[in-house]
């Protein structure tokens, strides 16, 4: 039997919400970015939503791995009120060619919201059937690549790369520093042999 998990879990957003560029808030894609760095060294993959200043994410993962990841959850100050909506043993992980996945509160999103009389994203007010039918539309959505992600005007610090036209510029540089390293051997070196 596997001993891979996952948990559906809400949490509200601490962090002043800021005007979505092409369709991710700022700190949004900021913990996005996180997620897809961090995820694979732990084991985990995911899926999240995000609206209305809420999260709605599903980790999947061995179980240590998990409930080593929501621990964590429970300390970090970009969100609060975490509330698991569902845990349960998983055959396979439905999420295994993404890190984590982001999907956008798209059309069909809003159109369930309406059907179960929600006027906003609110995963709290979510039932069984909706975690899952939200969770089913999760798994169904094509999600926003990481390269999607850097096309985007969002500030990743520890994710930046040049845009195509600078990356022949780039590549130069890196050409100048290593040569730059050498000389710098060399100098070194001939000091080193003249003091012996």
């Amino acid at each position: 039997m596997s001993d891979l998990i996952q948990i559906v879990y809400a949490s509200r957003s601490t962090f002043p919400l800021l005007p979505a560029e092409n369709g991710i808030e700022p700190s949004v894609a900021r913990i996005l970015a996180q997620s897809r760095i961090n995820n694979p060294r732990c084991g985990l993959v995911g899926g999240l939503f995000f609206g209305d200043g809420c999260f709605f994410q599903c980790v999947q993962g061995r179980a240590e791995d998990v409930d080593r990841l929501y621990v964590a959850l429970l300390q970090d100050p970009r969100h609060n009120d975490l509330k698991v909506l569902s845990r349960r043993p998983v055959a396979q992980a439905t999420f295994a060619t993404w890190s984590m996945k982001y999907a956008s509160l798209n059309s069909a999103m809003r159109m369930l919201l309406e059907r179960r009389g929600l006027d906003r994203f609110d995963p709290y007010q979510f039932d069984g059937a909706t975690v899952d039918e939200v969770l089913g539309m999760l798994q169904a959505s094509e999600g926003v690549t990481p390269s999607e992600m850097l096309g985007r005007s969002v500030d990743l610090p520890f994710v930046t790369l040049p845009a195509k036209r600078d990356r022949r510029a780039l590549r130069v540089a890196h050409v100048a520093l290593a040569m730059a390293v050498v000389a710098l051997v060399v100098v070194l070196a001939g000091l080193w042999m003249r003091n012996t």
